[in-house]
């Protein structure tokens, strides 16, 4: 690990960041479903919140009151899934990933086999889950596996690129796109980065051996899940300010006028 990053995270978060159950997170399941509830999905969801977060998804995970359809919805929705990816993903038969979800749940998955079925599922030529690749399948693992289990954690675009940095190497592969915008009279130059379908149930386990590893570094007081909520971080906020100047800081900056 290389522990300049390691004093940034900890700076950032002087404190492990806290799930409150009262603090409304991403977007609405019952709007956000509501745009799809006719599609060909089969799926059906009856009660969903108007609201939700990491923590009330938890809960919902672990209570077998709530159906495995109605909490995916939600992770989902929680995750703040774009419209057009979650068009894709319904106008289809759920079943296919509803199952692994199902088996997930039930304890029947390790995190590696988890990711292996739903990867699996993800390249099959008929697409049952366009639309749904790694960064939203692994909130999918996070949420569903039992907590007796050895978890899986979110791997999305932000956590990956966190994990590579602190540990200085291409534990995720990442896709990566450069681009130009005009900025006045001059070029910008933006990166856009995600999570690589290339990547394997055993890149997985790394990441999730690596978010594990750091959470032990960062204390006792840190739990996994807690070390990836702050690789996660925010928009604006100093973690994810500090990994987009250090993770694209080697591109040199060309005006052009």
């Amino acid at each position: 690990m290389i522990e300049k990053h390691i004093s940034v995270l900890m700076e950032a978060n002087a404190t492990p960041p806290a799930f409150d159950e009262q603090i409304p997170e991403g977007e609405g399941p019952r709007s956000w479903f509501d745009a799809v509830k006719d599609f060909g999905h089969n799926v059906v969801c009856e009660k969903l919140d108007v609201t939700t977060n990491r923590s009330r998804l938890l809960s919902m995970a672990a209570d077998r009151d709530f159906g495995t359809a109605q909490v995916c919805v939600s992770v989902l929705a929680w995750g703040g899934m774009r419209p057009a990816n979650r068009n894709r993903l319904f106008e289809r038969d759920a079943s296919p990933w509803l199952n692994v979800a199902e088996d997930v749940r039930s304890g029947a998955l390790d995190r590696r086999r988890a990711y292996e079925r739903f990867a699996e599922l993800r390249s099959k030529k008929e697409g049952p889950m366009r639309g749904m690749g790694p960064a939203y399948f692994t909130k999918l693992i996070y949420f569903l596996m039992p907590r007796s289990s050895e978890r899986g954690y979110i791997l999305d675009q932000w956590a990956g690129l966190s994990i590579n940095l602190i540990f200085g190497t291409a534990l995720v592969k990442m896709d990566e796109q450069v681009s130009w915008k005009r900025k006045g009279k001059n070029a910008e130059r933006v990166v856009s980065s995600r999570v690589s379908d290339i990547n394997t149930a055993e890149d997985y386990g790394r990441y999730c051996e690596a978010v594990e590893s750091l959470s032990r570094r960062l204390g006792p007081e840190w739990t996994p899940g807690q070390t990836e909520r702050a690789l996660m971080s925010g928009s604006g906020e100093r973690w994810r300010k500090h990994v987009v100047a250090e993770r694209f800081g080697s591109l040199p900056k060309i005006i052009v006028n």
